[in-house]
C-alpha cells in the first residue's frame, strides 16, 4: 500500500498534473497528501484512476474505498408452489 504522495511521485507526476488528470483542484491533492482532509469517495476514485490504481491501494483512500463497495446482493428463489404460483 502506498500513500498518495508516494504513488504520485513513483509516476513522476506533479500535484498539478495529477489534479488535471483527475479533474480536481490541485489544492485537493495537497490537502489529502498533508493529511488535512480525507477524500470523498468520488474524488478518491478519480485520483486512483488517474494513477491507474484501485482506491484500496492508496493509504488515504482506505476509508473511502470501504464506502465504495456495493452490498452483496441477496438472491431469493421462489420455490414451486410458493405464493400460489403453479408451473404447469
Amino acid at each position: 500500500m502506498l500513500t498518495l504522495r508516494e504513488a504520485r511521485q513513483q509516476r513522476r507526476m506533479s500535484q498539478q498534473a495529477l489534479a488535471d488528470r483527475a479533474r480536481v483542484a490541485r489544492v485537493t491533492v495537497s490537502q489529502i497528501e498533508l493529511g488535512k482532509s480525507g477524500p470523498r469517495p468520488h474524488i478518491a476514485r478519480r485520483l486512483a484512476e488517474a494513477l491507474e490504481m484501485e482506491p484500496g491501494e492508496i493509504t488515504e483512500f482506505r476509508e473511502a474505498a470501504e464506502s465504495m463497495r456495493l452490498p452483496t446482493p441477496q438472491i431469493f428463489a421462489l420455490l414451486e408452489g410458493e405464493r400460489g404460483v403453479s408451473r404447469h
